[in-house]
């Protein structure tokens, strides 16, 4: 096992969209929110999931896993401001059905 290095806090969000939204979602995501949130100084690395099975409304589950240098970054100005840019908000925030988050501290990171 090594030692977590820079990255000892993770920042983790889940999303619920509709089968529709999926494109969009994830053209949007991949290539204007990343890219943005990846410019706030102590963001590391941004890892995307897509979950093998739909909720049972039917919704799609994404999940980002962010690690981060510092726990209080998402809340940060910074981060905000960064999260505001492009589509992201005035497209895909108002079609998002559920959102979830967690926080916390790495404990390990395991490469080979």
């Amino acid at each position: 096992m090594s030692s977590t290095g820079a990255a000892p806090y993770f920042y983790m969000v889940t999303f619920e969209i509709d089968p529709k939204d999926e494109k969009d979602f994830n053209e949007i995501y991949d290539n204007e929110h990343i890219p943005n949130i990846l410019q706030v100084e102590g963001v590391l690395q941004v890892i995307r999931l897509h979950d093998a099975q739909k909720t049972p409304q039917g919704w799609l589950k994404y999940s980002a896993l962010y690690l981060i240098t510092q726990p209080d970054l998402p809340s940060t100005p910074q981060w905000r401001a960064k999260s505001d840019l492009g589509r992201w908000a005035p497209v895909i925030r108002p079609v998002v059905k559920a959102r979830r988050q967690r926080l916390g501290r790495v404990v390990a990171h395991v490469a080979k």
